[in-house]
């Protein structure tokens, strides 16, 4: 990269400092940290949600998955929708009716103190290895295109991404991830717009290439249901709709932006926004996909072995000086949208729910927080430097699971039991024990862990990562409704 690259990294870097100095709670607001008042504007939290969920597994993987591919990853956004349908009708108005801070609370409330913290000790781990897989592959990608080794980068972006969480907490997460929702979008539509400058008869010949080719197929519908293929039509929307209500209702991480909202119904909104500009912004990435693979139909003269790393590839070769600098600002706004709102989640809920203060300990309640995010941005760089060493023994075997699917089915470990017990706490008054509850998730999560690995034991894949957390799932919500609750759901009739 030139100086100019550098120097518009640095300059967005310290923006995004700038910007959480400014929003910083004061030593007493603690709660600030955590929800920001319960007074950002929809909008905001919108934009925040969009950059989360635009992490540098689409900004990298999706356009790697057009290019390898087609475009069937667009299936997985009606499932996604389906699912936030359900959850800003039923899900989160319940949330902000009883008041928690996080969404553990409601399994104190449902279940008592060990499911709730049993709960939120799944979502740590579950959280470090999703997040941990978006920041290695931001990582892939600088180190694809510079000497700099890949743990370095993945050092790096993880840091800063600490550092302005630490000193503005979740007002610093949503107002920063809004110009890196911009940052991001402006990027990648100056890089389709190369392509297609660079294509004959512009976006019309391009999309006549792909059709040509197979390359813009969106349905699968033959077969309809697939064991072994993600693809298949019924089997994408049955993966992303149990996937969405496991991330958009069990995860902090992305419902903690929901509850900072002026109301339920603000929350409800931000959330089936995000729904519906998840398709123009996936078709975005998978036209750059597209546009990627027509402009290398013809060998350049320099590698492209790995087309894991093809857009950065491309960036660095291809385009001009300081549009290259705008793209890796945007890769790392990507990265960085995800890991930010990570760190405060996690933070959030380490002292909230797994080591809450004492009653009348004489302790700082910000100081313990900013204390937490600290350790916990060193945890997601380690998590992030093991998934790459994991994904480079995956791709050993010849496992033929992109990116992006890498990412996805990293959060299918723990997502899957956690999903099981709120799914019983909200669908059943009386069945649930303490001790069912937390034996159920116990079991949901190895079986998730098995799931996971299984690729690399068996050197195939016998189970498509979709059906993962559904079958964990419903393993976890059969084995914790084997027990009775004492006493009944706060406001709620007896079954």
């Amino acid at each position: 990269m030139t100086g100019l690259d550098i120097a518009i990294l640095g300059a967005y870097a310290a923006i995004l400092l700038g910007i959480a100095a400014r929003v910083a709670p004061r030593q007493s607001q603690e709660a600030e940290f955590s929800l920001g008042g319960r007074n950002l504007p929809t909008w905001a939290v919108l934009c925040s949600m969009t950059a989360t969920e635009l992490s540098a597994a689409t900004f990298i993987g999706v356009p790697h998955a057009a290019y390898t591919g087609d475009w069937s990853y667009l299936q997985l956004g009606v499932g996604a929708l389906l699912a936030k349908g359900v959850l800003a009708r039923y899900v989160i108005p319940l949330y902000r009716r009883l008041g928690i801070v996080t969404v553990y609370g409601f399994l104190a409330q449902r279940f008592g103190a060990l499911p709730q913290r049993s709960a939120a000790l799944a979502f740590l781990g579950g959280r470090l290895l999703a997040s941990g897989a978006r920041l290695f592959i931001a990582g892939l990608a600088l180190s694809a295109v510079s000497d700099i080794p890949i743990e370095w980068a993945v050092a790096g972006a993880g840091c800063i991404a600490g550092l302005y969480t630490l000193a503005g907490g979740i007002r610093a997460v949503v107002w920063t991830d809004t110009l890196q929702a911009v940052l991001l979008m402006a990027s990648a539509l100056a890089v389709l717009g190369l392509l297609i400058f660079v294509t004959p008869q512009g976006l019309d010949g391009l999309l006549a290439w792909g059709s040509a080719g197979d390359r813009t197929r969106i349905l699968h519908l033959d077969p309809l249901l697939s064991l072994t293929d993600g693809r298949a039509l019924g089997t994408a929307l049955m993966g992303a709709f149990f996937l969405t209500l496991a991330t958009h209702s069990t995860d902090h991480d992305m419902v903690q932006r929901l509850l900072t909202t002026r109301n339920a119904e603000g929350g409800s909104r931000a959330l089936l926004g995000s729904a519906l500009l998840n398709f123009p912004l996936t078709l975005l990435f998978l036209l750059i996909g597209t546009g990627l693979a027509h402009f290398y139909a013809t060998a350049p003269g320099y590698s492209i072995d790995d087309p894991a790393q093809i857009l950065p590839l491309f960036a660095f070769h291809e385009l001009p000086s300081g549009l290259r600098g705008l793209l890796f600002a945007g890769l790392f706004a990507a990265a960085m949208s995800s890991l930010d709102s990570a760190i405060c989640a996690l933070a959030t809920t380490y002292t909230h729910d797994i080591r809450p203060a004492a009653p009348g300990a004489p302790t700082d309640p910000l100081r313990r927080v900013r204390i937490s995010s600290a350790v916990l941005t060193v945890l997601l760089v380690l998590a992030a430097i093991g998934l790459a060493k994991y994904h480079a023994m995956l791709a050993a075997t010849g496992s033929d699971l992109s990116l992006v699917e890498f990412a996805l089915s990293s959060m299918t470990i723990l997502y899957g039991g956690l999903l099981g017990i709120f799914a019983l706490g909200i669908t059943t008054r009386r069945r649930g024990s303490p001790q069912s509850v937390v034996a159920g998730l116990g079991v949901g999560a190895g079986i998730g862990l098995m799931l996971f690995i299984h690729p690399l034991l068996l050197g195939k894949t016998l189970l498509a990562w979709p059906w993962w957390i559904p079958i964990s799932a419903a393993t976890t919500y059969a084995i914790a409704a084997t027990g009775r609750t004492p006493a009944v759901f706060p406001g709620a009739k007896a079954d």
